[in-house]
């Protein structure tokens, strides 16, 4: 049996760079820990075992890639397959974790250019 291959180009608007790092996932009532699978300057993909809602307001803290840099970054949840979300940053929601909330300039890419 042939299985017809048809692939479609890419949707998303940002290429996403691969990532394998520890995530917080921060919700109004809770903290949780999570795994980022890709990311973008405009999202990131994560995989928690939690129930958020698709429209739901969330903070993710992670590493940047190649850096010791903490942040947090508010986005929205736009997908979700299982166990899988697609999260929208918000822009103008970058920031130093470990400045206690003080906003950062979001013109950069957040360190991602190959």
């Amino acid at each position: 049996m042939f299985f017809k291959r048809v692939f479609k180009p890419d949707r998303r608007r940002q290429n996403r760079q691969l990532l394998n790092t520890s995530v917080r996932v921060l919700t109004e009532s809770a903290c949780l820990d999570a795994l980022g699978i890709n990311l973008s300057e405009l999202g990131m993909c994560l995989f928690a075992i939690a129930n958020l809602a698709l429209g739901s307001q969330i903070q993710v803290e992670f590493r940047m890639p190649r850096s010791t840099e903490l942040v947090r970054v508010s986005g929205i949840v736009r997908h979700r397959a299982l166990y899988l979300y697609g999260i929208e940053f918000l822009a103008g929601s970058y920031r130093d974790a470990g400045t206690q909330g003080d906003l950062v300039t979001t013109t950069g890419n957040y360190g991602l250019r190959s």
